[in-house]
């Protein structure tokens, strides 16, 4: 079932601010029945998504859209598309009209909470931050400007950004689990078990390298390092690649 929302639909609605700087506000919230090992995308292009696991079998939408005014408030649209075993959320900013110049204001923050074994497709942001928590299945995150946190994950996770930090905090790593991040311009953290077994390939072009499981730091003759080994046997698969920042990994 697809629902767009629109302003006058499921939504409500709230005028806030200042006289000097009036605000306007649409919120959104429902629950869906949905199956425990569904997948989940969200696509979003000015704002926050936060997404958490639970041990429900259903999820919880709530969003806020913010915008300077109302005529920019109806140009932003999201649409959800769903079934019991597949959900999908995105934003659209429609056009202005050929003689409007500039975006406009607008954003819209998520906040989800999903079945822990649900697969994170998608979780996507060009301007905001991303927040996942307490996932048992697949994550993959992606920003453009954005910091992307993950903790209490325990399957794959994939997370790229090219303008902001990447904090990773695994709670298992089993034989063949994959962990990779990639960022253009941030440092990038992982948090992993003490008695974890991986193999490590890590490098970055301007920035340090550093770890707590004794993996050695091979520093280039003028630019660049990497970090690659393996601890405890080696297992799990973990890949890292910053061109302007610091990758570091540490003992949870």
């Amino acid at each position: 079932m697809k629902t767009l929302i629109y302003t006058g639909a499921l939504v409500a609605f709230s005028v806030m601010g200042t006289v000097s700087h009036a605000e306007e506000t649409k919120t959104f919230s429902q629950t869906y029945d949905f199956s425990a090992t569904g997948s989940v995308s969200v696509e979003n292009i000015n704002g926050s998504i936060d997404v958490s696991g639970w041990d429900k079998d259903e999820i919880a939408l709530e969003y806020v859209i913010t915008a300077d005014n109302e005529k920019d408030l109806e140009r932003i649209e999201v649409t959800i598309d769903h079934s019991d075993k597949d959900f999908d959320v995105e934003v659209d900013f429609k056009s202005r009209g050929m003689f409007s110049w500039g975006s406009g204001s607008g954003e819209v923050d998520f906040v989800l909470k999903v079945p822990n074994k649900a697969k994170l497709n998608s979780i996507d942001s060009v301007n905001g931050a991303i927040t996942i928590k307490d996932m048992r299945s697949d994550v993959q995150a992606d920003a453009v400007n954005g910091k992307i946190t993950i903790e209490g994950s325990s399957g794959d996770v994939s997370a790229d950004t090219v303008n902001g930090k990447i904090i990773i905090r695994m709670d298992r790593l089993g034989s063949s689990q994959r962990v990779k991040a990639d960022s253009v311009n941030g440092d990038i953290t992982l948090f992993a078990p003490a008695d974890a077994s991986f193999k490590l390939s890590s490098e970055t072009l301007n920035g340090d390298l550093s770890n707590e499981f004794g993996i050695e730091v091979d520093e280039g003759d003028y630019v660049g390092a990497e970090m690659n080994g393996t601890y405890n046997g080696g297992g799990a698969n973990l890949s890292f690649d910053t061109v302007n920042g610091d990758i570091e990994l540490r003992k949870n």
